[in-house]
């Protein structure tokens, strides 16, 4: 039986769109098909120049000018080539013709920043890469519309630049920073922004009372350097600090500025938390009226002692994922509400603790989670040999608080 070509059956606009999913050129490539795929690419609304290859811009300018669509949805370029090879005026071309279609979604890896991205009205979500000097101060930024904004290995001329570009960004919700420069503080003000990821050994200082995501890696505010009802609204927080001495601070001192730091959020419902604190620092320092009565889903790695502390301030906790959590867990002798009446379901592997501390906390955690339906267990220390097999049989035989609750070896 002879093929049905279905492909060219389609309309001219569902196959611009599958034809937008591939880089531009293998969109072009397409032209050769027929008379009828000849011109399709001219028609495809998203435009993308990234490769591992050096762009030849030329070529890209010359394509801009037979481009036919009037919007572009996105227009993605890099550049990989020497930097004195790189001509700024073609570079600057393209962007002008993508601004000229109403581009909505703009996503640049060039050495130059180039003119007019940041005053672009139309643009929704903007990511800049490996960009050389992002703004003078005195420059203006105006994107009225941009609600996502990645600054990725971007450089900041001072303390004010990040400052004065999110002044020109009103209605930004999402926004990333990697590889901030250290020597520069990382301060971010947005009345409307809900989503936050900085990842660096940067200071930070945050004022953001609409956010309702943070996602921090190797980095934590110090006190004082988080406005008030900045946290207020936020509901899941991602913390990952594993290195004591980051930003050149004591360790002691870092330990009560992370410290310090988790217990302000108390109003998330999901956190994800790894840290490693000073052993000889003491979790009594953490006020004692700190509750964290919204947090239903915890994963912890890191510092054991985080274990016990959320156990104890975190009555409605549902769901417990422990990862490679160090020594230097101690458990709870009173009952708490969490394990009591609210825990349902726990995850435990990756241990890096010694065994007799592993087996210690599933047997506390099988007796005094009196609701515990599901206890999943990954433990690769016996992988493929009896030594395994007796260690999940020594476990299938601690006593259980919860009659419903079911064990689960990986």
């Amino acid at each position: 039986m002879a093929s049905v070509d279905r492909l060219s059956n389609l309309p001219d606009a569902i196959i611009c769109h599958i034809l937008s999913f591939l880089p531009t050129k293998l969109s072009v490539s397409t032209s050769v098909l027929s008379k009828r795929w000849s011109s399709l690419w001219a028609h495809v609304p998203v435009l993308d120049f990234e490769s591992g290859e050096s762009t030849a811009l030329d070529i890209v300018t010359r394509f801009m000018q037979l481009y036919k669509v009037q919007r572009i949805n996105a227009f993605r370029i890099s550049y990989a080539g020497r930097h004195d090879d790189l001509s700024k005026s073609q570079l600057e071309t393209c962007i002008a013709v993508a601004i000229l279609h109403n581009v909505k979604e703009l996503r640049v890896c060039v050495p130059v920043l180039p003119r007019g991205i940041l005053t672009c009205e139309t643009l929704v979500d903007l990511c800049l890469r490996n960009c050389g000097d992002i703004i003078p101060v005195t420059d203006t930024v105006c994107l009225p519309a941009l609600k996502t904004l990645h600054l990725i290995s971007v450089k900041y001329k001072s303390d004010k630049t990040l400052v004065h570009l999110l002044s020109g960004c009103p209605v930004l919700e999402e926004l990333t920073v990697r590889c901030f420069p250290t020597w520069v503080c990382c301060h971010i003000t947005s009345p409307t922004l809900k989503k936050l990821t900085i990842n660096d050994h940067c200071k930070v200082k945050v004022d953001t009372p609409s956010l309702r995501f943070l996602k921090l890696e190797n980095c934590v505010p110090l006190e004082g350097d988080v406005s008030d009802g900045t946290l207020d609204s936020l509901t899941e927080a991602e913390i990952d600090i594993d290195k004591l001495t980051i930003m050149g601070l004591d360790v002691a001192v870092f330990s009560h500025y992370v410290l310090r730091f988790v217990s302000r959020l108390n109003n998330v419902k999901y956190l994800k938390l790894s840290s490693l604190l000073d052993p000889n620092y003491s979790f009594s320092f953490l006020p004692s009226y700190t509750k964290f009565h919204n947090l239903t889903r915890l994963e912890l790695n890191g510092d054991g002692r985080f274990l016990s502390y959320f156990l104890a301030n975190a009555d409605n906790l549902e769901v417990l994922i422990i990862g490679r959590v160090k020594s230097g867990m101690w458990l709870l002798e009173q009952e708490t509400k969490c394990l009591s009446s609210h825990l349902r379901a726990v995850r435990i592997g990756g241990f890096g603790c010694a065994e007799h501390e592993f087996e210690l906390i599933i047997r506390y955690l099988l007796w005094n989670a009196k609701v515990l339906r599901r206890m999943e267990i990954y433990s690769s220390r016996h992988d493929g040999t009896d030594l395994k097999a007796k260690f999940d049989e020594r476990i299938s035989l601690f006593p259980r608080g919860s009659v419903a609750c079911e064990l689960a070896f990986h």
